[in-house]
C-alpha cells in the first residue's frame, strides 16, 4: 500500500508533506553524488597517464618489474573498482530514501549520518576549492557542497512535530 494513500489513524499514518519534500531532497543528493562520481571518473581516467607515473614513481624502487603501461592498466581497472563501489553505494541510497517516503526510523537514522558524513566532505571542499585547478575539481567540489545543503534541508524536514509523528507511527 502507498504511505500517501494510508487510511488516516488520528493523520499520523499518512506521509506529511515534510517528509515528501525531504525524499525529493534526497533524490536530489542521490543525483548529485551520481553527477560527482562521473566527472571524478572523467577526470581521473583524462589523467591516468599523470596518475600511472607518479605512482610508477613511488614504486619503481621496491617493485622496479613494473613499466608505466602496467600502471596505468592498474589505474584503469582501479577506477572501474570505484565507479563500481560508487553506483552499488547510489542504488543502496535509492533504497533507504525509498524506505525514508514510507515512515522508517532506521532510514531517517541512515539519512542523519550520511549527512554528517556529506556535511564533513563539504567542510573540506569548502577549503580546498581554492587550491583545485580545473573545471570537474570545481564542479565536483560545488557538487559536494550542494549536496551538504539539500542533505540538511531534508535532515531538519524528518525532524519537525508532523514528521516526527509519522516516523514513530510506521518506525518498525
Amino acid at each position: 500500500m502507498n504511505p500517501a494513500t494510508m487510511p488516516a489513524e488520528p493523520g499520523i499514518r499518512t506521509r506529511p508533506e515534510d517528509v515528501r519534500t525531504a525524499c525529493q531532497l534526497w533524490w536530489a543528493v542521490v543525483a548529485l553524488g551520481v553527477l560527482r562520481l562521473i566527472l571524478g571518473a572523467v577526470d581521473r581516467l583524462g589523467n591516468r597517464r599523470q596518475v600511472a607515473q607518479d605512482f610508477y614513481d613511488q614504486l619503481h624502487g621496491e617493485r622496479p618489474d613494473f613499466s608505466v603501461a602496467q600502471m596505468e592498466l592498474v589505474v584503469s581497472i582501479l577506477e572501474v573498482l570505484v565507479l563500481t563501489y560508487g553506483l552499488a553505494v547510489g542504488i543502496g541510497a535509492v533504497a533507504v530514501v525509498h524506505e525514508l517516503g514510507r515512515g522508517r526510523l532506521w532510514a531517517r537514522t541512515v539519512a542523519d549520518v550520511a549527512t554528517v558524513v556529506l556535511v564533513l566532505g563539504a567542510v573540506g571542499s569548502m577549503f580546498g576549492l581554492g587550491a583545485v585547478a580545473g573545471g570537474p575539481a570545481v564542479l565536483i567540489g560545488a557538487a559536494a557542497i550542494l549536496q551538504a545543503v539539500l542533505a540538511c534541508g531534508a535532515v531538519f524536514l524528518c525532524r519537525r512535530k508532523e514528521s516526527e509523528a509519522f516516523f514513530r507511527a510506521n518506525g518498525n
